[in-house]
């Protein structure tokens, strides 16, 4: 009797994809967690395709680089659930040296190969890191299976021409420039190369990226007017200043957070804890009406609250605030330019649209409410910016898409099963399912001669 024995996986992509001609978005599924709470890797995720055939890698999105990079199959350390094999690509160069970001305890390899998003988005030759270390710990606790750095590199003509959006936009693949983001757990997406109306509502707030300077810690910087507290007035020193988006962190940078806990006008009738030597500010909060985080950026006019619970307000976490008291995510700001910080507390409570820079026209960022049951006002979402960018009939004239094809693609892993299917030996149920590796089987022959003789 043969018995056959088998290891059963899948990479299970849903993915939307829509088209107009021959220009094309694509509307995928972003990763989050429900809650953000600091103990985990909380930050998001997107299916991306690397290789050919195309293999599944879950990168962590990072708003403020351009960095790219996976994990090798045989990384020692990564942290994360999908990996790539690069001996299963037929398309995989190696560059011959070091990823240029490597460091001692986090470094691999650059290669390239083809990059894709949905099965129909696709660039050849895109340098990336291949990781093969990956015990820094701190990088290991923010990045999960790679990284999809989505900014082009403002200061470098040269990098930024190279970078995926680029090159996709530049080969007629993309109806626009732009990339839309819902990082909130009720509807998480990303879409590429249009901006999906069923994913916002109210108008779309666009704003200039600055010029960064070559000495700033992050470059993808805009103004805002300020930061407001409980009683809508603005924080002391937070008006008209630099702020930059980081998917990567967890928290909300502002001027003082002392001021803002020590001020009931600020933060409302809340009971408050600060820890000096962490930095961190806690709310007491063993009862059962949770406390109120209240915290509001101004944009161009327009206020957009930050939500509170499980997202500025944290659960009950012992080894980083006192017994009964809940962490919050404000801290105090850098002294450096940018001023503010805004991660993924700010992300999780607004849409993003990012309109990437092309020639003749700068980047921007498009702010505006994420639809569906979300906890917002009709007077909120009916606000309107103060000003709008002077080229907007150059640069934000987006075109709407018309059709929707379907995808059709496999993955390098879904092409290991056989075709055919077989039943499984002493299953109770009348299924049967695809091999891994079942033509390379040696076939059975059969003695019939023996056979007979018994």
């Amino acid at each position: 009797m043969l018995r056959l024995v088998y290891t059963r996986f899948f990479i299970v992509l849903a993915v939307t994809v829509c088209a107009a001609e021959s220009q094309t978005w694509v509307n995928l599924p972003m990763n989050v967690p429900q809650i953000l709470s600091d103990l985990v890797f909380d930050g998001p995720t997107v299916p991306t395709l690397f290789g050919t055939p195309p293999q599944v890698i879950n990168s962590t999105l990072d708003l403020n680089t351009d960095k790219l990079a996976v994990y090798s199959s045989d990384c020692v350390l990564c942290a994360g659930n999908t990996s790539f094999d690069v001996s299963m690509s037929s398309t995989a160069k190696p560059l011959n040296h070091s990823w240029p970001y490597s460091t001692r305890a986090y470094s691999g390899k650059e290669y390239s190969d083809t990059l894709g998003f949905g099965g129909l988005l696709q660039i050849a030759d895109i340098p990336f890191g291949l990781i093969e270390t990956g015990g820094d710990p701190t990088l290991a606790y923010i990045l999960y299976n790679g990284r999809l750095g989505l900014f082009p590199d403002p200061l470098n003509v040269t990098a930024a021409s190279q970078h995926f959006l680029l090159q996709m936009y530049r080969s007629g693949q993309l109806l626009n420039p732009v990339v839309g983001m819902r990082f909130d757990p009720t509807n998480p997406k990303i879409t590429i190369g249009a901006l999906d109306p069923n994913d916002y509502q109210g108008h779309i707030n666009w704003v200039p990226l600055t010029t960064p300077n070559s000495t700033w810690t992050f470059q993808n910087t805009f103004m805002i007017d300020g930061l407001k507290g409980y009683n809508g007035s603005f924080l002391p020193e937070s008006e008209n200043l630099l702020a930059v988006l980081d998917s990567l962190w967890t928290g909300i940078s502002m001027p003082n957070v002392d001021t803002y806990v020590k001020n009931q006008g600020f933060a409302g009738n809340v009971r408050y804890s600060l820890n000096y030597k962490t930095g961190v500010a806690s709310y007491v909060c063993n009862s059962t009406v949770q406390p109120y985080v209240a915290l509001t950026a101004t944009i161009n006019g327009v206020d957009y609250p930050m939500d509170s619970l499980n997202n500025l307000l944290r659960p009950l976490a012992s080894n980083i605030a006192p017994a009964g008291c809940c962490p919050i995510a404000p801290m105090n700001r850098s002294a450096t330019v940018p001023n503010l910080n805004f991660g993924l507390p700010f992300l999780r409570s607004i849409y993003l649209a990012y309109r990437f820079p092309t020639d003749g026209c700068p980047g921007f960022y498009g702010f505006a409410f994420p639809s569906g049951h979300v906890n917002r006002t009709a007077a909120q979402i009916s606000q309107t910016p103060t000003s709008t960018p002077t080229n907007s009939a150059q640069c934000l004239a987006l075109t709407s898409p018309t059709t929707t094809p379907s995808p059709s693609f496999k993955t390098a892993q879904q092409m290991l099963f056989s075709a055919e299917k077989y039943s499984v030996y002493g299953s109770t149920q009348n299924n049967s399912v695809p091999l891994l590796g079942v033509e390379n089987f040696p076939a059975i022959v059969w003695n019939s001669s023996l056979s007979n003789s018994n």
